[in-house]
């Protein structure tokens, strides 16, 4: 038994020595990766304590690092099951290499742990605010994703703020990455606002430059923090609302409005989808706005405004606010929405049909929907579509992209929620046909999702005995059902 040990011992420090030998190193990991299930614990540990794991990651290429990620942590992640300190230990040698090659490789060993529920060290939380966070490489959405989850209990420790604060000092882009850790943090624990404070600070003084592209970054990180009530508290205690129109005002008239405005209004409409009736008695001139960027000819700017309404009707408060503050204004907004979205198709067209999606659709459509909501929903399908049928909804599910249909079924989902809904769909000639006819299914997606769709309107009782019992039979008969086609042979040629 000893001598299988140490044969399996040599044949391992061979492996790891030809890993550094360029010529050998494809040939090394392909042979390692097939018999590392049958490498032992402790042998697994050697390996990762060997210097030259190192030196071979630095000089690795992507595949060869990608094999490398399979052998090391799936292997670890699979033999220790409740973490390692050799795994840890290896972390932190990678993330205090001088390579950045071997530092991403550390960070991604972390975050594979990570994912599988297993704890990261602090040390190594620690080193990669450090050492990873200020990196010029393609791995801030990697770092932004760890540390907005694994720094909420250490965010109040010195060393946290440090960190932080020393990457402030580094580039725009590493700044915002900050930016961005910070309010994700802040979404989720708003008792760190205190803490944050220089760091929020500092993000306010980049919205004073005239910097308009890190303006528009600053302020889409910002943007989320808004739809929170602390953080909402926090926008109107340093007046960025007003702070907000100056930055607008500034560029109204040059080409960099193009720039920021997506952002403001997705700014606004986060900022109005946590109470529209404050928000808009604040801030009149912010919904002014909103709906003037929809009137535009720029598709881009009437999307963006679209989508921002659909925020704040995504809330049943927010519904009833632009239903009986704001019809007229709505009614206006949505009475275009069918030239957008034809004229869009593709480019844009799902996502205006996404937004009027949101506007219809009831905040809880699992429980019984409050009839006020339903009278608003119908009232806002009605200005959008111009009709009480569902002829719309019919002439999208029939345009032959797939993206156009899956929202258009989103949409009709929304809408049968109602009972107004399911009443106009029986009014609409031809439709349920269209629905139930699988001739037309060329996206397995799309077929997938019409199946839930027409399992609703199986359960409903607005139809009739013939349409009821085809909505159930293809329910009964499946998503991807076929329908067999029998031949007949005849003998005599005939």
């Amino acid at each position: 038994m000893e001598d299988v040990e140490v044969m399996e011992l040599n044949d391992l420090e061979e492996m790891m020595r030809k890993l550094t030998i360029k010529e050998r190193r494809a040939s090394t990991l392909y042979n390692l990766e097939l018999k590392i299930d049958t490498v032992n614990k402790d042998l697994y540990e050697v390996m990762l304590r060997a210097e030259n794991m190192l030196e071979f990651l630095a000089a690795a290429n992507s595949d060869q690092l990608s094999a490398a990620m399979r052998i090391i942590f799936h292997k670890g992640v699979a033999s220790f099951p409740q973490g390692s300190s050799t795994i840890d230990q290896f972390i932190e040698r990678c993330l205090n290499h001088p390579s950045d090659t071997v530092k991403e490789f550390g960070l991604r060993g972390a975050h594979t742990l990570w994912d599988a529920s297993l704890p990261v060290a602090t040390n190594n939380i620690h080193l990669i605010l450090k050492n990873c966070l200020p990196m010029a490489t393609g791995v801030s959405g990697t770092v932004i994703q760890m540390l907005a989850k694994l720094l909420p209990p250490l965010f109040a420790d010195p060393q946290v703020q440090a960190g932080l604060q020393a990457a402030l000092e580094c580039s725009d882009t590493i700044r915002c990455r900050v930016y961005d850790i910070v309010c994700q943090i802040l979404q989720q624990h708003p008792e760190h606002f205190p803490t944050a404070e220089p760091i929020l600070q500092r993000a306010l003084s980049d919205l004073d430059t005239n910097d308009v592209l890190l303006q528009t970054n600053v302020l889409e990180i910002l943007s989320p923090l808004v739809a929170t009530m602390d953080g909402f508290a926090y926008i109107e205690k340093v007046d960025l609302f007003n702070k907000l129109k100056t930055i607008l005002n500034s560029v109204a008239r040059t080409p960099f409005i193009r720039f920021i405005l997506p952002d403001a209004l997705r700014f606004y409409g986060n900022a109005a989808s946590l109470q529209p009736a404050m928000f808009f008695s604040r801030y009149p001139e912010a919904i002014d706005f909103i709906f003037e960027q929809g009137y535009t000819e720029d598709d881009t700017c009437s999307l963006i405004a679209y989508e921002s309404i659909a925020v704040v009707a995504a809330k049943d408060v927010g519904k009833i606010y632009l239903h009986t503050k704001l019809k007229d204004k709505m009614d206006k907004l949505l009475g275009a929405v069918k030239k957008l979205i034809h004229s869009s198709r593709e480019r844009y067209g799902p996502r205006f049909i996404d937004s009027l999606t949101n506007i219809i659709a009831a905040e809880n459509a699992d429980s019984t929907v409050n009839n006020q909501i339903a009278v608003i929903a119908r009232d806002f399908y009605e200005a959008a579509s111009g009709r009480s049928d569902l002829q719309m909804v019919m002439e999208l599910f029939v345009i032959p992209f797939s993206e156009v249909k899956m929202a258009s079924l989103k949409l009709l989902s929304a809408i049968i929620d109602y009972r107004w809904g399911q009443l106009y769909l029986k009014d609409t000639a031809c439709f349920i046909e269209g629905l139930l006819n699988r001739s037309l299914d060329s996206d397995a997606q799309v077929t997938r999702y019409k199946y839930e769709v027409i399992k609703k309107l199986a359960t409903s009782t607005v139809f009739d005995r013939f349409d009821s019992m085809a909505l159930q039979q293809y329910v009964s008969d499946g998503a991807f059902y076929k329908k067999a086609t029998v031949e007949v042979d005849f003998e005599g040629g005939q």
